[in-house]
């Protein structure tokens, strides 16, 4: 197994410590570690799912950080202050005017916009990418997932652009066998410096009752004796056993 907690630190835009003391580790590739459209970050793997960071379309024309641009315009108002509020806009405010004015991102969706609405307004698709948003006409950014535990007991998800979601793994079609429950989104982490921040204390208590939850649903196989996440409810047996020692297709 590669261990991608490095990899998943530098996308998180952390250190790997902090992964570890906050998260848990290692971390695996939920699709496994083969090569693959999504392993661009961490080299080789083993065919997982497309990577979390799809390139722009091609209408984009700035990044999400960029300044003002010929969307919205910036007037200024009576009294405006050097911090930058105080301003009037027309139009629909850029991800960067919002961030100037220490307001939300996707705020705006709160007010019943639509993409469609803020596109209108002057947005690109990278702005509503930044905010969590699928442009209009466009598939949803693929979501990538990782586990951690043995037997899993734990899901990460990096979401492109949205917050980090953490999850309970629970057996079923996903990626490496497992779909996604209880998910939580954990925007404190991304870019966190300090393990030990309030921030971070909330996460380890989202972690720790996933983690709980998880752990009350494994079961022991019967012939190998390992805690699993399944087993056949008439023997016992979990499926790598079934096929080894029993001749059962998994």
């Amino acid at each position: 197994m590669h261990d991608r907690t490095a990899e998943i630190a530098d996308r998180l835009r952390t250190d790997p410590r902090i992964v570890a003391l906050v998260l848990g580790a290692p971390w695996r590739r939920a699709a496994g570690d083969g090569a693959g459209a999504g392993a661009d970050a961490g080299g080789a793997g083993d065919g997982d799912t497309n990577g979390a960071g799809a390139g722009a379309g091609a209408d984009d024309i700035d990044g999400a950080g960029a300044g003002p641009r010929t969307g919205p315009q910036t007037t200024a108002a009576s009294g405006d202050r050097a911090d930058g509020r105080g301003r009037m806009y027309v139009g629909v405010p850029s991800p960067a005017e919002l961030t100037e004015l220490d307001l939300p991102v996707d705020g705006l969706r709160h007010f019943g916009l639509s993409p469609a609405d803020l596109r209108a307004g002057g947005w690109t698709d990278t702005d509503l990418r930044s905010a969590g948003l699928t442009p209009p006409g466009a598939e949803p950014e693929p979501v990538e997932w990782f586990l951690a535990g043995e037997p899993a007991q734990l899901m990460l998800a990096i979401v492109p652009p949205g917050p980090p979601l953490l999850a309970r793994p629970e057996p079923g079609s996903g990626a490496g066998g497992f779909d996604p429950a209880d998910v939580q989104e954990i925007p404190g982490i991304d870019g966190c410096t300090d393990p030990e921040s309030d921030g971070m204390l909330l996460v380890r208590e989202i972690r720790d009752g996933l983690v709980r939850r998880a752990r009350r649903r494994l079961v022991h196989c019967v012939v190998c004796l390992r805690q699993v996440h399944r087993t056949d409810p008439a023997t016992g047996v979990c499926p790598g056993c079934a096929a080894q020692w029993l001749g059962v297709l998994p």
